[in-house]
């Protein structure tokens, strides 16, 4: 009797195919198909399974179901080891059986585990011997006619591509892991629509389960394609798609599986994008969640660094070696030696070079048997590092290279930028032929820089810009320093300053007028509108993106020297090439008054780069010590009425007014010394000096680092000659008199050369937007009054009553109470006003940075009600009016002049990527801003006075002139005269010197990108 699979009803009407002569199996009993149909079966040969009595058959088939179901189970919990046994007994049933179905769903099943366990050249045979039998069996199906059980070998060939999906995607195969998805994806849609009655209901994918894994293999084809914003994106879908499918019975356990499998890529994106808080916060909600299974042993390895920066080295190395023996118990070989590397990597952080050798030795050890390329490259920067530090710079050399080669065969982005980082980094330590080393730092310096425009997620761009960018910069100036090139080193940080503004939308997609919009970042409801509930929480996914920097030129005759340094970097990294079109990097010069143009950039240390609009093309750099920055930082952080963490507003306004900050004329003489001695150096201190003796007040325009933004600049004091050592008893005699910067000069800040500009609104009314009363806060409240109690006598109210004398303002008003603490001061009637033709808005309330991560959820605080839509989540009943509100909505034109008065409106700058309510003013059309650089105390800080109302004042009469920028800066040096003459709390500058004018009326930019 025939036993195993049915017969075909027909003998072969074919000869024997070539490919199946030299067979060892041709699968499902077709051996004894050809003795069945009186065929000579010495071509086909004939297998033990054709003597099996039909009892013995169906037991070790129903042990194969059982061994199989054992070694799936201990596949899922990172046993490698036993997996290997269970399949190792699964194929010598289905060699007994001559079942070619259960030796490929071994073997495929063994692939993955391999490529699990890191094994990946045994994981490559496994699979590509899978689909090699495949090709055999199939042509042994349609020999014998058995067309309907090529089914029972689909599974195994997917499964075995799935496998060579992830090798080619580790090795930088792009097109190869793409094209295999594809396929993928065509046979899943024949399969649907081929339906039940052709094939099981598991090669139907019912749930999803399947694609949903094709698509965390799309993101890791995007991430080695270097599409991190897209990769991003996706992860974050697939996420929020795998929480659904946890609620189904039949797919929970898988779906758990592949949220681990999602999780795990977002923590590697955050960490390679330098988000080392949130790759933190994903692998410790792994460990948790798998604690005693190897997931949670990998999470732990993840975290043992920041358990070391935390300062407990001991501990963190305990935990890799506890974690590294429960991956090799459980056979992860790969796991083990990334665990072995990392430990390498914290002992050569501590200096112990000879112990981390041994480590990385140990990793190359397994992943050379393993065949892990992409291990293998990190294997030779560690062990290059090592062998730098011991000063054996051949053989640093030497790995350094064969990592780079490695990096840049795979055309794997991310792992090119840090071979080349670290083969930089010898060259620099070394110290051997720098002018040769400035090919590869400064190409890998600018893709540093512009690769942090490929994330989506504002925090993902934040933390590059940190972590990743910034220390490639820091090795370019270092070196440009050593070589003497100023001119260069300027020019990397112009360009580093160029950058502000979001881009990728192409018209406003935000209606804030009360119509809902239709974003296409969330899935859409039936009326193709998103729901309230949902707007508040879209700015994470909002389609904005910071633009690259544009082409620079760098003066009228000379055009920028880094261009060939961006077309290196261009060719070697993929970088977008520059525009034709290029945009200056000066303002407009003033006939007569010397222009001073200061930018700053943070790289590790603070450097400065400072010229003149009278001499272009003569440069000025100088590097500020980390340490000076954080000493000017720490006493200006001492002294501004800024709320630290955990401190009330009322205390930090009386921190600020006491003897030692802002109270006392020595104070603020003190901390005006303090960051002069840090932040001006001699030779920009001579010049000024000597540009203002010549009788015209020269003009500073200033574009601060993060680390600098809230420096008043126009308090700090000249000193007459340069201190050896900067805070000590003898800081007094750095200085013969009490000379500011606002005594010879005029400030102003100098907008980011890469903010598109729109042109102005036309010449109109004034509008105001004085104190909005905010719904749900009381008067008294965080978010309550800054003007206080106005009636018809109070200064500011007088000077409202006679601009609405001198003609019409917006919104139209009777009197000037009518303009102040109004309820309709919301998104809605701020589109309405901007509609028509404005001067100037002047905006009077409260600004807050309503997340921290990044500028365009700085807010101003309009009377908003909850149910408007916008980006920010609602604070109570009061929804904040974001600067991504403003970038995404129907408000495309500022009126020329602006000012918004409120607590650090002119936070923007401390940001990695400045684009808040300030910027985002510049690039709807404003050519001067006013704003301020901390928060403002308000005039409750000192009773019988109303320092605020004298700031409003000055600010719109001064909007009204025709030089505003000299006009406030005047109105600053008569408060500074009155605070000398009289040091009394209402006097401070606290409440005057953090005002300060972004102007752009002169940059001769108005384009729109």
């Amino acid at each position: 009797m025939l036993v195993g699979m049915p017969p075909p009803q027909t003998p072969p009407d074919r000869p024997l195919p070539p490919e199946l002569s030299p067979a060892t199996s041709h699968g499902y009993n077709c051996r004894c198909v050809a003795r069945h149909f009186g065929l000579d079966p010495a071509p086909y040969g004939e297998v033990p399974a054709c003597s099996l009595s039909e009892n013995k058959y169906r037991k070790l088939l129903m042990e194969a179901a059982k061994v199989q179901d054992q070694a799936k189970r201990l596949a899922a919990l990172r046993n490698v080891d036993g997996a290997h046994r269970k399949y190792a007994r699964m194929r010598e049933i289905a060699r007994k059986l001559d079942r070619t179905d259960l030796d490929l769903a071994a073997v495929s099943d063994l692939a993955h585990v391999c490529y699990s366990a890191g094994d990946l050249r045994n994981a490559r045979q496994c699979a590509e011997a899978v689909l090699q039998v495949f090709k055999v069996s199939t042509a042994a199906i349609v020999h014998f006619g058995q067309y309907a059980e090529v089914r029972m070998i689909e599974g195994s060939r997917e499964v075995a591509e799935r496998v060579l999906i992830s090798l080619a995607t580790e090795e930088g195969d792009v097109a190869e892991a793409r094209e295999l998805i594809a396929g993928q994806r065509r046979r899943a849609a024949f399969r649907k629509e081929a339906g039940p009655e052709q094939y099981p209901p598991e090669l139907l994918d019912v749930h999803g389960s399947d694609e949903m894994e094709l698509r965390i293999f799309d993101v890791r084809v995007q991430i080695a394609a270097g599409d991190l914003a897209g990769a991003r994106a996706a992860l974050e879908e697939i996420m929020a798609a795998l929480e659904a499918m946890a609620e189904i019975d039949e797919v929970r356990e898988r779906a758990i599986q592949q949220q681990a499998m999602a999780r795990a890529e977002r923590a590697r994106i955050r960490h390679a994008g330098g988000e080392d808080a949130d790759a933190r916060a994903d692998l410790l909600r792994l460990s948790a969640q798998h604690a005693g299974a190897p997931v949670a042993a990998k999470a732990d390895i993840g975290l043992a660094e920041a358990r070391a920066l935390a300062g407990d080295f001991p501990g963190a190395v305990a935990v890799i070696v506890a974690a590294r023996d429960e991956l090799a118990a459980a056979g992860l070989t790969g796991d083990v030696a990334e665990a072995s590397h990392a430990l390498g990597c914290l002992l050569l952080m501590a200096g112990e070079v000879g112990q981390a050798r041994d480590q990385f030795e140990h990793a190359k050890t397994i992943r050379t048997a393993n065949g892990d390329v992409p291990g293998l490259r990190l294997v030779d920067t560690a062990l290059a590092r090592c062998a730098a530090a011991e000063g054996d710079w051949a053989t640093a050399d030497d790995y350094a290279t064969r990592a780079r080669e490695s990096a840049r065969a795979s055309g794997d982005w991310s792992d090119y930028l840090h071979t080349d980082f670290v083969a930089a980094t010898i060259g620099f330590a070394r110290g051997e032929d720098l002018r040769a080393l400035l090919d590869l730092v400064l190409p890998l310096t600018l893709a540093a820089a512009e690769y942090r425009f490929e994330f989506s997620s504002p925090p993902a761009r934040t933390a590059w810009a940190r972590e990743i960018a910034a220390p490639t910069m820091g090795l370019a100036l270092a070196l440009l320093a050593q070589l003497k090139e100023p001119r260069l080193a300027a020019e990397l940080i112009e360009r580093t300053c160029a950058v502000g503004a979001y881009t990728g939308v192409e018209g406003p997609s935000l209606d804030l007028t009360g119509t809902l919009p239709s974003l296409e970042v969330l899935p859409s409801t039936e009326d193709d509108r998103l729901p309230l509930a949902a707007l508040g929480s879209v700015t994470s996914s909002l389609p904005l993106r910071l633009a690259p920097p544009p082409a620079l030129r760098w003066s009228p005759s000379s055009p920028m020297e880094l261009d060939r340094w961006h077309r290196l970097a261009t060719e070697r990294y993929r970088l977008t090439r520059l525009a034709a079109e290029t945009v200056e990097t000066w303002p407009a010069a003033q006939p007569g008054r010397e222009t001073f143009l200061l930018r700053f950039a943070d790289a590790g240390h603070t450097f400065l780069t400072w010229r003149t609009t009278e001499d272009l093309d003569t440069v000025h750099t100088h590097p500020l010590d980390f340490a000076l920055v954080g000493t000017a930082r720490q006493y200006l952080d001492a002294a501004s009425p800024t709320p630290h963490e955990s401190e009330s507003v009322a205390d930090a306004v009386r921190r600020s007014l006491s003897e030692d900050a802002f109270g006392s004329l020595a104070g603020e003489q003190r901390l005006a010394r303090v960051l002069a001695l840090n932040l001006l150096p001699a030779d920009l201190v001579e010049r000024l000096r000597s540009a203002a003796a010549g009788g015209n007040r020269p003009l500073l325009r200033v574009q601060p680092s993060p680390s600098l933004a809230g420096v008043p600049w126009g308090l700090l004091a000249l000193p007459d000659r340069r201190a050896d050592h900067v805070l000590d008893s003898k800081i007094g005699t750095c200085f013969d008199s009490d000379e500011r910067v606002l005594d010879i000069a005029d400030v102003s800040l100098l907008a980011p050369a890469g903010i598109p500009r729109r042109p102005p609104a036309a010449d109109g009314p004034p509008v105001y937007l004085l104190d909005p009363r905010i719904p749900g806060q009381s008067a008294f409240g965080d978010l309550g009054s800054v003007l206080g109690k106005q009636d018809a006598t109070s200064p500011l109210i007088r000077h409202l009553d006679a601009r609405l004398a001198g003609g019409p303002v917006l919104p139209a008003a009777a009197r000037g109470l009518d303009l102040v603490r109004r309820t309709d001061t919301d998104r809605r009637l701020l589109t309405s006003l901007l509609s028509e033709p404005c001067s100037r808005l002047v905006f009077v309330g409260h600004v807050s940075r309503v997340r921290d991560e990044y500028g365009a959820q700085t807010a101003l605080h309009l009377s908003c009600s909850a149910d408007l839509p916008g980006t920010a989540e609602p604070i109570g009943s009061h929804r904040p009016y974001t600067a991504a509100d403003l970038a995404l909505s129907e408000v495309d034109t500022m009126p020329a002049r602006v000012a918004l008065i409120g607590c650090a409106s002119a936070s923007d700058y401390g940001l990695a990527e400045p684009f808040g309510v300030l910027l985002a003013a510049v690039a709807a059309g404003a050519g001067l801003v006013a704003a301020t650089v901390w928060a403002l105390p308000t005039s409750a800080a000192v009773p019988d006075a109303d320092p605020m109302a004298e700031l409003v004042i000055a600010v719109d009469t001064a909007l009204a002139g025709e030089d505003p920028v000299s006009e406030l800066n005047a109105w600053q040096r008569s408060r500074l005269a009155r605070w000398r003459e009289n040091p009394e709390p209402a006097a401070s500058p606290v409440f005057w010197a953090p005002l300060t004018c972004l102007d752009a009326t002169d940059d001769g930019k108005t384009w729109v990108r």
